[in-house]
């Protein structure tokens, strides 16, 4: 598995006998040994059968065992060789594809458990298991993401094309007097970024109270990430730029005369 070893020694050849002896986990050792070494130490655990009282002889490093979710928990490792039961897994590290590797294994092992199934999953599958429920969330998330960022084009071009209609007599005596289509495209698109830095300004701190209701759902990043913020900025920013382009190129477009002649 490759978890790295802090202290110690890890099980070896001696642990096959009648030694009893313990690996534990950086948070067992914080929280039972704290300011000393824990290697030579002994502690009286279960996890044996029959409990028995353990030396440790080596810390290793903290490891999400149980659930990915949730923050690493005190762990006493035992040699398999002192445990008398039937039920157990075997991780294998192993190269090349999970066909052979699993036709291998049960060529291996089922001659030794002939009324046992032998399963063989991959751990990245094992790991997308457990974040069903996150990749859930997140297609959710992501869709009515899609859907709001949707509306607030459709909104925003809406209001842009409304006011575009009312100052369309205002455009056309802009442009009798000179001004040229690149200008009018600015006074629009300024509008449009008026509009959308308001916007900004007032969904940031709401963002921001709301971020620890959400935080619970989140793996692997936090609620207020600031790459995450300067993205979603980005495209809101970009999407108001779209929505703003197609009114502003109608309103450079204008005819003065026919401008003037707008009721």
């Amino acid at each position: 598995m490759q978890t790295p070893l802090i202290a110690g020694r890890e099980f070896d050849e001696r642990d096959r006998g009648s030694a009893r002896v313990a690996i534990v986990n950086q948070k067992f050792a914080a929280r039972f040994f704290p300011g000393r070494n824990p290697v030579g130490q002994y502690l009286s655990a279960t996890v044996t059968k029959p409990p028995s009282d353990l030396q440790i002889v080596g810390v290793a490093h903290d490891t999400l065992n149980g659930n990915l979710r949730a923050a690493p928990r005190p762990t006493v490792y035992v040699s398999y060789f002192q445990q008398q039961s039937n039920v157990g897994s075997l991780e294998i590290r192993a190269a090349g594809g999970i066909s052979q590797i699993a036709s291998a294994v049960r060529k291996e092992l089922q001659p030794s458990f002939p009324n046992t199934p032998v399963e063989v999953r991959p751990l990245t599958e094992q790991m997308e298991r457990t974040l069903i429920q996150e990749r859930l969330m997140a297609s959710l998330a992501g869709g009515f993401g899609v859907l709001g960022l949707l509306l607030a084009c459709v909104g925003l071009y809406g209001l842009l094309a409304y006011s575009v209609v009312r100052r369309t007599k205002e455009i056309g005596i802009r442009m009798a007097l000179g001004a040229r289509q690149s200008g009018v495209v600015w006074m629009v698109s300024r509008h449009a970024l008026r509009l959308v830095g308001w916007g900004i300004a007032l969904g940031l701190p709401v963002a921001w109270a709301l971020s620890r209701s959400v935080q619970s759902m989140l793996f692997g990043l936090t609620a207020m990430d600031p790459r995450i913020i300067a993205t979603a900025v980005f495209l809101l920013g970009a999407a108001g730029m779209v929505a703003a382009w197609l009114p502003a190129h109608r309103a450079a477009r204008v005819d003065p005369m026919t401008a003037l002649r707008h009721e």
